[in-house]
């Protein structure tokens, strides 16, 4: 678990809009697309916040599956987009998700869903390198 003393683990603050937004009374929907959540992680957030509160949300566990790239092929993934997918021996100008997507089932024989490629993207302040397909 990727922690900071003085932020906590590296989901607190995104909770901590959940919780802010779901206790505004803001819809799942909403809050889901607002923080790049999918629908079903957003009505778990506000499970967790209806009865336990944002201090019970903030301090969710990390859930879902481990990851699947190494870190050091994550590394990898990482320099590459912040390339030229030429360099990557792909015919694109720009990258985009599923270009991405390609690059990951090529590369390490992993095939990750769009909206993991968007968490990978997010996670790694990839987003002004990434052209919308």
């Amino acid at each position: 678990m990727s922690t900071n003393n003085s932020t906590g683990p590296r989901w607190s603050g995104r909770r901590a809009q959940a919780a802010r937004m779901l206790a505004a009374g803001m819809s799942i929907a909403h809050v889901a697309a607002v923080l790049g959540l999918s629908p079903a992680t957003a009505r778990r957030y506000q499970s967790v916040f209806a009865t336990g509160g944002a201090d019970a949300l903030i301090g969710l566990g990390d859930v879902g599956r481990r990851p699947r790239l190494t870190a050091d092929r994550l590394a990898q993934m990482v320099d590459a987009i912040r390339q030229s997918p030429h360099r990557a021996g792909l015919a694109a100008e720009r990258w985009t998700n599923p270009l991405i997507q390609r690059y990951i089932e090529r590369e390490f024989q992993i095939s990750y869903s769009y909206s993991h490629i968007n968490r990978l993207i997010r996670d790694h302040g990839l987003q002004h390198w990434i052209h919308e397909a």
